[in-house]
């Protein structure tokens, strides 16, 4: 309920964007709204595919770096200012079927998983990351950013617009 809450919600947010207002920047050490919908995609990904399941992405495994003309790797945590106002314009309707790939990857992934699974952790480099928590980290991470997305969208249309 709650992947579909905000995923509603980032829809929401995002409906009648221009490419220029997906790409402004409050201030010249923050983001946009086109890297911070792009972020949330491969973290989903990076953390249910790669950590929870211990597989290879549906980035990697679809070819969607080489299809959207983003980089290969990385998810944009850490990013300097600069390499977030150099990330490559994209078309938002294919990113948003790569975030609907994951989203179906993470689905049946959850699906997969009984009681037990959520208290395992699947990676001994990160002994404090059982899947339980890497999901409430994903939900809380995902929302936050979809309420920086809605921020962004109000300072330049205004409050509901």
């Amino acid at each position: 309920m709650a992947l579909d809450e905000y995923s509603a919600d980032l829809r929401k947010a995002l409906d009648g964007l221009t490419p220029q207002e997906r790409r402004f920047q409050p201030g010249p050490d923050s983001h946009h709204i086109d890297f911070t919908i792009w972020h949330m995609a491969r973290v989903e990904d990076n953390w249910v595919l790669r950590f929870g399941r211990q597989a290879e992405t549906v980035w990697e495994r679809d070819g969607w770096a080489q299809r959207l003309g983003l980089p290969e790797q990385g998810s944009g945590f850490g990013y300097t200012a600069e390499q977030v106002t150099g990330l490559p314009d994209f078309d938002l309707d294919l990113l948003t079927e790569y975030a609907d790939s994951v989203r179906a990857a993470t689905l049946d992934f959850l699906d997969s998983l009984s009681q037990e699974d959520l208290d395992r952790c699947p990676d001994p480099k990160r002994p404090e990351n059982s899947i339980g928590r890497m999901l409430s980290h994903v939900i809380v991470e995902e929302s936050q950013h979809v309420g920086q997305i809605a921020y962004i969208r109000g300072i330049q249309r205004g409050i509901n617009k």
